[in-house]
């Protein structure tokens, strides 16, 4: 049996998003941000001519090219905070066990859900966090030093013996 006890704020979320962005939403999301990048570089050229050329309303340019940039650095950050408004605060704190047979159950005051391993579609690995993507586009974030019973190798050979998947590492 594996005990991860864990806190759902704003980092843990964060943490999500960029799973659910980097995988599940990998290939909707690539032709935005690429447009995105493109809309910043046309602005820094567009910034620079004006300079050059020592024509006025450069000022809009490089407010438009900074808007795009701190949304395409920040998308994580901004999804992440939405998604933890949705979660009530009595489901902030997680007691998750991760069981020997096909189930594992997530506890909180607001009460318990139990899950099948045969549900997880994706198993995510980043430096603090592992994070589950199940089902019907829904995730679970679990916190590596909130392991109360079992450890991080431990968690991530059950994950993969029961899954079959590979866990991804991420940055």
């Amino acid at each position: 049996m594996i005990v991860i006890q864990t806190t759902l704020d704003r980092r843990a979320m964060t943490a999500l998003a960029r799973a659910v962005r980097k995988t599940l939403r990998r290939g909707r999301n690539g032709p935005v941000r690429m447009l995105a990048w493109f809309v910043v570089l046309l602005e820094s050229f567009l910034t620079a001519v004006y300079l050059r050329g020592g024509q006025e309303g450069w000022q809009t340019n490089v407010l438009l090219g900074l808007i795009m940039l701190v949304c395409i650095l920040g998308e994580d950050w901004a999804n992440g905070l939405v998604a933890l408004r949705q979660i009530s605060p009595d489901c902030r704190e997680v007691n998750a066990t991760f069981q020997e047979d096909n189930t594992f159950v997530c506890r909180s005051q607001a009460g318990e859900e139990w899950r099948l391993y045969q549900q997880i579609k994706i198993g995510v690995e980043m430096a603090d966090w592992f994070i589950l993507l199940l089902e019907g586009g829904r995730g679970q974030v679990f916190s590596k030093e909130g392991f109360t019973w079992g450890t991080p190798e431990e968690f991530r050979a059950r994950i993969q013996e029961k899954t079959g998947l590979k866990i991804l590492k991420m940055r």
